[in-house]
């Protein structure tokens, strides 16, 4: 039972009204644990600071109608081994788990929840920097280690040149992940769409965030995502068919000395929860109700086809394998098919090649 593993958010008194977010969801109180059956959503805090950004989400506006959504409290010890088995609990009920987390270290179990299911995984990373040494002991360098889920796909999105060693950037360059600077993503935002729409996984290290709209974090910086930015990449996150997890990781409450980041934690799960409520369920497991556009590369006796959905607007390229044999549908943007219209390749198309080569 996973109340054994957790105990009760202790949340400030706060006077609730009917449309506000505390009044609708399921709450783990006065010893009652939430009825997960029909629960899309979980709440989870590793430690108690989240039960200060949760006194800020349940003050906001409840906009999901009967979508289901728990609260189940916060971690009881909050270690690896006692959160694998939560999380692969709410994996195996297909319920999302919002982690929320002062620490790293958490990931690991998050990633290591997939082994029973999955032999590959797809995974988005949301932070200021790439770091990583095979040696090293953070949480890139663990789930390297790990043998099953094998990591598929990287999306590392908004990493600062600056703060990053450039072995450790090559090293994900040279697999041909999907890298995307800090100042691409924020000018190219419609970029960052596909990257996240492929993701089982997301890792968010709020390091990303800007400081002046973050104070309350680990090692931030003058540079990084502003509120609105994380807002939209929440909501992008939330509209992914495929993600099935989500962990808020380096929340630094003695830092925050006027809340300003648990507020703004609270926003990114709203938002985050947003997109899963109008999710447009168009993930393509056919090409049912898209439309088919063949893009010729005269010069190379070469095509590629692009199909957008009708329901969303959103669009995927048909990725090619060895013996040039069609394979699944590989999310895309709109540009990458006016790209290809011009007969050239954006850099990302190029990598999704060379991966399934």
């Amino acid at each position: 039972m996973l109340e054994n593993w957790l105990q009760a958010p202790q949340v400030a008194d706060v006077e609730l009204s009917a449309w506000q977010f505390g009044t609708y969801i399921d709450t783990y109180e006065n010893d009652a644990f939430p009825n997960l059956q029909k629960a899309k959503v979980a709440l989870l805090g590793i430690g108690e600071e989240a039960d200060t950004i949760r006194k800020y989400l349940y003050q906001m506006a409840f906009s999901f109608g009967k979508f289901q959504i728990a609260d189940i409290g916060n971690l009881r010890n909050p270690t690896e081994e006692t959160l694998l088995p939560v999380l692969r609990e709410l994996l195996a009920s297909k319920i999302l788990p919002i982690l929320i987390s002062a620490e790293s270290y958490p990931f690991t179990a998050q990633y290591k929840a997939y082994q029973e299911k999955y032999k590959k995984l797809n995974l988005v990373i949301i932070d200021e920097k790439i770091d990583y040494h095979k040696n090293a002991d953070n949480y890139l360098s663990n789930i390297r280690k790990v043998k099953r889920p094998r990591l598929a796909n990287l999306g590392y999105v908004g990493y600062q040149s600056h703060l990053s060693p450039e072995s450790s950037i090559n090293y994900y360059r040279k697999k041909n992940y999907d890298c995307i600077r800090l100042g691409i993503a924020k000018n190219q935002m419609e970029q960052v769409e596909p990257v996240i729409r492929d993701a089982n996984a997301l890792y968010f290290n709020l390091s990303a965030l800007k400081k002046t709209a973050a104070p309350g974090v680990w090692n931030n910086s003058p540079s990084g995502f502003t509120s609105e930015e994380a807002c939209r990449i929440c909501h992008y996150t939330g509209m992914n068919d495929k993600l099935s997890s989500i962990g808020f990781y380096g929340y630094c409450q003695e830092k925050d000395s006027q809340d300003q980041t648990a507020q703004l934690i609270a926003q990114m799960i709203w938002y985050l929860i947003e997109g899963i409520y109008f999710r447009k369920k168009d993930f393509p497991v056919s090409t049912d109700g898209m439309m088919e556009y063949i893009v010729s590369f005269k010069e190379y006796d070469f095509n590629i086809t692009f199909w957008k959905s009708t329901k969303s607007g959103r669009w995927w390229m048909q990725a090619l394998g060895e013996g040039k044999k069609k394979k699944g549908l590989i999310p895309c943007a709109y540009e990458d098919y006016l790209l290809a219209c011009k007969e050239e390749l954006s850099e990302r198309i190029l990598n999704i090649m060379e991966r399934l080569a």
